[in-house]
């Protein structure tokens, strides 16, 4: 997709990570009709949500490597 794309926020998922990684993976399948949105940290994504950039935001809780998020 290139960058003069416009991406409908209403259709937008956010994410922590890079596009690729497990995370876009994880809501590429859980929201497979979403966009997905990069961001750098956790509390990126919660501002992504709150500013309307994004519909929704997927914040992991475990992983399967490393356990508990915190």
């Amino acid at each position: 997709m290139s960058s003069a794309t416009v991406i409908d926020p209403e259709n937008t998922i956010a994410f922590m990570g890079v596009e690729g990684a497990n995370a876009d993976l994880a809501c590429r399948q859980a929201a497979p009709y979403m966009h997905t949105l990069p961001c750098p940290s956790f509390e990126d994504v919660f501002a992504a949500v709150s500013e309307k950039r994004a519909a929704l935001g997927m914040i992991p809780v475990e992983n399967s490597q490393a356990g508990r998020v915190a």
